[in-house]
C-alpha cells in the first residue's frame, strides 16, 4: 500500500442505519467530503435477482442449486454490462436534477442563517474533517443537539425555589402550584368539552351519568381553586365577588359559538367546562411556555404512536375482528392528538393576551390541521430532509 495513501473508513448507507446511532455522523458516507452519492453495497444489490429464481431452488440438490444460481448470477451480469449505458444515462439525469434541487435547499437555508454562524460552522467542520481520522468522535460535530424546552413541572420547580430562596411570604412561594393547578383544571375542562362535544344531543343514560359526575368533580376543584385566590392573589383579586359569580363566565376563545354548542349537546351556559379560571400574569406567562410546552411534546408522542399504529396494526390486520381493534387504537390516540392540540391552542390565545415578546411569538405559531397529519411512508435515508 502505497505510504501517501490515506483510507477513511465509513459503511455503506444501506447498512449505517442498522448499526449504532454514533455511526452514522462518524462512517456514513454522506460525511465524507468529496465521495460521491453512492449506496456502497455490492452483493445486496444482486439478491433482488436471486429473489425470481429462490423458491424454486429450495428443492433443489446442493449441485443443481449452485448450478442455477450460477446461472442466475452470470445472466445478471450481462444485463448489467448491455444495460450500463442506459443505467448510467439516467442516472446523470437524475443527479443533475437533485443537484439543482438541493442547491435552491441550500440558498434558502443559507440565506436564513446568520453570517457570524455560519463563519463558526465552517470553522468547526473543518476541525472534524480533519480530526476524523484520529478520533472518529470528533464528527459527532454533525450530530442534531436539540435542548428540550422546559416542561411546566420544571418550571414551577424553579418558581417554587426562587421563592424560598428570597424567604418569601408562605403564601407567595406557593403561588407557583397554585397556578399550576389551575393550569390543570384548565386541561381538564378542555378534556371534558372534548367529551361532552363527542357524544353530542343522542346520548344515553350511561354517558349523561358520567358526563355529571365528572362535571362535579370539576365544579368541586374550581370552587376550591377560586377560595384560595384569596389567599394567593391578594389586593389583585376582587374579594367583594363571590367565587360562585365566576361561574356564569363563558370563554371567549372558543372555536364554536357558546350559544351553538348549547343547542346541540346537554350543556348549559353555567357549565363546570366553560368557566373562566382566575389566573395572574406575572407567573403565568411562565408557566404557560411550560404548559405549551408540554402539549407539544405530547404531540408529537401521539402522532408518533400512530403512524407506528398504521404500520404495524392497521396494514398487519388480516381479518375483521383484527381490522376493527386496530382502528379503535388509533382512535385512541387521535382523541389524545385532539386534546393535546386544543390545549395548545387555548394556552397559545392565553399567551397572546400577556403581551409576549418577539421570541415568544416566533415560538409559539398557531397550530395547523396540516401539522397534525403523519405520513407512514419509509424515506429515503440519502434524501434531503431525511
Amino acid at each position: 500500500m502505497a505510504p501517501q495513501l490515506t483510507i477513511i473508513p465509513g459503511i455503506g448507507l444501506w447498512h449505517v442505519h442498522g448499526h449504532q446511532d454514533s455511526c452514522y455522523v462518524r462512517y456514513a458516507s454522506n460525511f465524507i467530503e468529496g465521495i460521491g452519492r453512492i449506496d456502497g453495497e455490492i452483493m445486496e444489490t444482486l439478491w433482488a435477482r436471486l429473489n425470481l429464481i429462490s423458491p424454486a431452488a429450495q428443492g433443489m440438490s446442493s449441485p443443481h442449486r449452485k448450478e442455477c444460481l450460477d446461472y442466475q448470477m452470470n445472466d445478471s451480469n450481462f444485463c448489467k454490462m448491455i444495460h450500463m449505458k442506459r443505467t448510467l444515462c439516467r442516472k446523470y439525469k437524475l443527479a443533475r436534477n437533485g443537484i439543482l434541487e438541493s442547491g435552491k435547499a441550500f440558498n434558502r437555508l443559507d440565506e436564513a442563517a446568520p453570517l457570524h454562524l455560519k463563519t463558526e460552522w465552517l470553522a468547526r467542520e473543518r476541525i472534524a474533517q480533519s480530526s476524523r481520522l484520529n478520533d472518529p468522535s470528533a464528527m459527532d460535530e454533525y450530530e442534531i443537539n436539540i435542548k428540550k424546552a422546559p416542561s411546566k413541572k420544571e418550571i414551577e420547580l424553579r418558581l417554587l425555589e426562587e421563592g424560598n430562596a428570597r424567604n418569601a411570604a408562605p403564601s407567595r412561594r406557593s403561588v407557583a402550584t397554585w397556578i399550576s393547578t389551575g393550569l390543570a383544571i384548565e386541561e381538564a375542562q378542555i378534556a371534558l368539552l372534548i367529551e361532552v362535544r363527542r357524544i353530542g344531543r343522542r346520548s344515553t343514560e350511561t354517558q349523561r351519568l358520567d358526563i355529571a359526575r365528572q362535571r362535579d368533580r370539576l365544579q368541586g376543584q374550581i370552587d376550591g381553586f377560586a377560595r384560595s385566590a384569596l389567599t394567593h392573589l391578594g389586593e389583585g383579586f376582587d374579594a367583594d365577588d363571590e367565587p360562585e359569580d365566576l361561574d356564569v363566565d363563558i370563554l371567549d376563545d372558543l372555536d364554536d359559538d357558546p350559544a351553538d354548542f348549547t343547542e346541540t349537546s346537554h350543556t348549559w351556559t353555567n357549565s363546570p367546562e366553560l368557566t373562566v379560571i382566575p389566573l395572574p400574569s406575572n407567573l403565568g406567562m411562565s408557566l404557560r411556555e411550560g404548559q405549551a410546552n408540554d402539549a407539544l411534546h405530547n404531540l408529537r408522542i401521539y402522532l408518533c404512536n400512530k403512524a407506528i399504529l398504521f404500520r404495524t396494526t392497521v396494514r398487519q390486520a388480516n381479518s375483521q375482528a383484527l381490522k376493527t381493534r386496530a382502528w379503535s387504537q388509533v382512535t385512541s390516540v387521535q382523541q389524545a392528538v385532539s386534546l393535546h392540540a386544543s390545549i395548545y391552542t387555548k394556552t397559545r390565545k392565553q399567551m397572546m393576551k400577556l403581551e409576549p415578546g418577539q421570541d415568544q411569538l416566533q415560538k409559539y405559531k398557531p397550530l395547523l390541521r396540516e401539522q397534525l397529519k403523519i405520513s407512514t411512508a419509509v424515506g429515503d435515508p440519502n434524501a434531503r430532509g431525511q
